[in-house]
């Protein structure tokens, strides 16, 4: 089997995103003072890696499966405010292009598609681990970050404070944490 030459070795080859080993999640700035998280529990993806490491990443997630904190907010979340869940019941991202910085950083341009708007978006995708699993499998571990603006996507509710604080921030932090296994094994 052929292996990149890097500071982790990742076998090369398709991985397929381990759903219970990654978590997928947002950050917004809220009331211009805090940081509100969330999370999608419905998601799914794949990474190549080739020769030279990581090659192509593309996943999607399943807006219905958001998770917050406040049980009573995930109807607003997947309402026409938000994710308008109903009408585009999926968010997809496709990488178009990926770009090593490092032997464990990448930048992975691609685009984002939410409410039926789609974006260009980069991403800082961190290595933080490749070897065997438990049961022979090879796995790769990621680490990755990136920021959009919510009003790009049609997602434009809002209000604010008698000090003019959003209470809810345009900017959204893109925060996930991936294992992923290699296909075939």
């Amino acid at each position: 089997m052929s292996t990149t030459e890097q500071a982790v070795r990742i076998e090369t080859g398709t991985y397929a995103v381990d759903p219970v080993h990654t978590q997928v999640g947002f950050e917004v700035k809220h009331l211009g003072i805090s940081t509100f998280r969330g999370s999608f529990g419905g998601f799914e993806g794949n990474i190549t890696v080739g020769d030279e490491g990581i090659v192509a990443i593309e996943g999607s997630i399943d807006v219905s499966t958001v998770a917050v904190p406040e049980e009573q907010l995930i109807g607003h979340l997947l309402s026409p405010d938000f994710f308008d869940a109903e009408n585009h019941p999926k968010g997809t991202f496709v990488s178009t292009g990926v770009n090593q910085v490092d032997g464990e950083t990448y930048e992975v341009t691609g685009n984002l598609t939410l409410r039926g708007v789609t974006n260009p978006v980069t991403l800082t995708v961190e290595v933080e681990g490749a070897g065997i699993g438990m049961d022979g499998s090879s796995v790769l571990s990621l680490k990755a970050n990136g920021e959009v603006n919510r009003n790009d996507y049609g997602i434009s509710w809002g209000a604010s404070l008698d000090n003019g604080a959003a209470v809810v921030a345009e900017k959204v932090r893109l925060v996930l944490t991936v294992e992923a296994v290699k296909a075939g094994e």
